[in-house]
């Protein structure tokens, strides 16, 4: 794409930072947190997309906000798995985890996340 001012940089880059997601907030939490799993252990996204059996544009996708992609749950098992991180860690918080209803919690948390 060609430019040509400055103007329509700014506006650009203004636009693309305020760009609402096309996923849930819910959505939106879990991929934020997989990513920052991702990023931490120096995965890159087309380690990420072998781990996953997908290609690693679809991770990228996955990660921005301009598309409605998510993550599986059998692929959120499956890094959880890979990083030796506790799947329930994803959806719950610490407080949520230390419930006596933490099962329902995240049950609840995983069919609002899949729908």
């Amino acid at each position: 794409m060609r430019v040509k001012n400055f103007s329509t940089i700014v506006f650009l880059h203004s636009n693309a930072a305020h760009m609402k997601s096309q996923n849930s907030e819910i959505e939106e939490q879990i991929i934020q947190k997989i990513k920052t799993l991702r990023t931490e252990r120096n995965i890159s996204q087309s380690a990420m997309g072998d781990i996953l059996g997908i290609s690693h544009g679809l991770v990228g996708n996955i990660e921005s906000p301009r598309f409605q992609h998510k993550y599986t749950i059998k692929q959120i098992y499956t890094f959880c798995s890979f990083i030796n991180y506790p799947f329930e860690k994803i959806f719950l918080s610490e407080s949520e985890l230390s419930s006596s209803d933490f099962l329902k919690i995240l049950i609840e948390k995983i069919i609002d996340y899949d729908e």
